[in-house]
């Protein structure tokens, strides 16, 4: 092989490896996203659910009128 294709080469996978290192940062990055979004959400439900859960002890209350 030529020293020209050598060089090439050499560059060519200089650049792929800088490459995967950048995609692999942008993918941790939106694996932390994606954990903290799934962490809202079951907040976000657990605080649904409490504000839609029935209040059993206002059920049984008589209104005060009685």
């Amino acid at each position: 092989m030529s020293e020209l294709s050598i060089d090439r080469l050499e560059s060519k996978i200089t650049f792929l490896e800088r490459h995967v290192e950048q995609q692999d940062r942008v993918i941790l990055e939106l694996r932390n996203l994606l954990d903290n979004t799934r962490k809202q959400i079951d907040t976000l439900k657990k605080a649904m659910d409490d504000v839609e859960a029935p209040q059993t002890d206002t059920i049984d209350e008589k209104p005060p009128h009685y």
